[in-house]
């Protein structure tokens, strides 16, 4: 297997080698390219099987002449990025990228990528018997040649670490008649001559023979005889048909309906509306009302689906919802970035959109807890720097909410709200009690006078301190201090 790696950065194109020979992968040949000229050029003299690319690398200008080259003479590609954006995830699901990861890179995550990618390229297996004329190879796939249509089927399993097996199961099954497996990356074609009618009772003996010995789901899109259409074109509307496996899901016989032959228009983009209504509801951490936007915007589709691409592309515009979110409650990073980036693969590769939604449903959840507890953390903080101040500054006439309020980072109505919440009393309240405290000690255990005890504690005067005194305690400060030393001791 050959592998170009496409990247600017001279070290990081000899640490991507490097750990490509220090592991046991089936590369035997490894070329780099710095520039994107270099790496069309490699692409042209070598025809690798997988290629390694930074996307950052690909100016705008230069971006439908790379794609024309990796799609020409490119089986599959792995991506990198420096930037975690919308726009290049949407590049590599153009390119149909195997993955993409985000910069730095890790060691492991690119380890299991180039893994990945090299076990789709399994050993070219014998053929199942039959159909060994020249009409009935790979060329009638991409060529518009003029034998007869057999039965064309597309066997893909859910998983693409699976297709190595597929392959293995569709060479040794007892097919009826004259048979020819064709090997893809991510699936089979498989090309019948001999089965009676539409082939969708054959098609559903093998899925259930699969299903045996396998818990991993299985599509087959089993396209009958058209003496209209070519192999070519056959095999074309049987990729389109298999697009609905997103919609629907797997273990599924797909034969040509005409429900499947239009396209539902999508918006992939959430409009000002629709941002405003997920504001709201991660505002309110209203996790139900998520849930059932999610389950009525993508849950129960019917024909005609729109592009899966399209759909992708919508999921990761509510990401980008998300993404401000966490930022706000700063909860990007740690666990639950790496719990985003996750979701984020799985938006650009799962291939079953149930699936997306349900991860991020879950993901919605556990990030509405954490923001919640954030927020009360930070309510809970922001009342104990208030008071912390506060306990600080009673004694200053000048105390005011404003300033404990700054002290505490927040509007003095928010933090007044706080303070009523937390501990069930206003400023004004708590700056009294506490005043209180303090001079009804200094009464007790000294010979200041009122007036003196009026200044340590925050009372303009003593008039007032005795007038608070009386309002409070309906005693005189004298008072107070006299029924005090009237006690015996304790």
């Amino acid at each position: 297997m050959k592998l170009v790696i496409a990247e600017r950065d001279d070290k990081e194109r000899e640490a991507i080698r490097w750990l490509v020979s220090a592991y046991s992968l089936p590369i035997e040949h490894v070329y780099t390219a710095a520039t994107v000229e270099e790496m069309m050029v490699l692409l042209e003299q070598e025809a690798p099987e997988l290629l390694y690319v930074e996307l950052d690398m690909i100016p705008y200008d230069q971006w439908p002449r790379a794609t024309a080259h990796v799609r020409l003479f490119c089986r599959r590609v792995i991506a990198a990025t420096a930037e975690a954006t919308f726009a290049r995830a949407k590049q590599a699901i153009d390119w149909q990228c195997v993955d993409l990861l985000v910069k730095p890179l890790e060691p492991a995550k690119l380890k299991q990528a180039l893994r990945t990618a090299a076990s789709l390229f399994p050993s070219r297996p014998s053929l199942a018997a039959g159909g060994e004329g020249p009409h009935h190879d790979y060329r009638s796939l991409f060529c518009d040649d003029p034998a007869a249509s057999p039965h064309v089927w597309l066997v893909q399993a859910e998983q693409p670490a699976l297709s190595p097996e597929v392959i293995r199961f569709l060479t040794d099954y007892p097919f009826r008649g004259r048979a020819r497996v064709l090997p893809l990356t991510y699936m089979a074609v498989c090309l019948l001559f001999d089965l009676p009618g539409d082939g969708k009772e054959a098609a559903w003996k093998l899925l259930r023979d699969w299903e045996e010995d396998h818990h991993e789901p299985l599509a087959i899109v089993a396209m009958p005889p058209d003496g209209r259409k070519t192999v070519r074109a056959q095999y074309q509307a049987a990729r389109r048909l298999l697009e609905t496996t997103f919609f629907i899901g797997y273990r599924q016989v797909i034969a040509p309906a005409p429900e499947y032959e239009q396209q539902r228009e999508l918006d992939p983009f959430l409009t000002p509306e629709e941002q405003r209504q997920w504001i709201g509801m991660l505002e309110r951490f209203d996790h139900e009302a998520v849930k059932r936007w999610l389950q009525r915007e993508f849950w129960h589709w019917t024909p005609p689906f729109p592009s899966p691409e399209m759909v992708r592309t919508r999921l990761t515009s509510i990401l980008a919802q998300i993404r401000r979110f966490m930022k706000t409650y700063r909860l990007d990073r740690g666990m639950t970035e790496r719990e985003y980036m996750r979701l984020f693969h799985e938006i650009l590769y799962n291939p079953v959109l149930y699936r997306i939604v349900q991860e991020l449903i879950l993901f919605l959840y556990r990030l509405l807890h954490e923001a919640k507890q954030a927020e009360e953390g930070a309510r809970a903080d922001a009342v104990e720097r208030g008071l912390r101040y506060m306990e600080a500054h009673f004694r200053d006439p000048s105390l005011t909410l404003e300033k404990a309020a700054a002290a505490a980072g927040r509007s003095p109505a928010y933090f007044s709200h706080l303070l009523s919440k937390k501990r069930g009393i206003t400023f004004r309240q708590w700056l009294t009690n506490r005043r209180l405290e303090e001079a009804k000690r200094l009464l007790r255990q000294t010979d200041l006078s009122v007036k003196e005890i009026a200044e340590q504690t925050g009372f303009r005067t003593a008039h007032y301190l005795t007038r608070v005194f009386k309002a409070e305690l309906n005693e005189t400060p004298t008072a107070y201090r006299d029924g005090q030393r009237a006690l015996p001791p304790r």
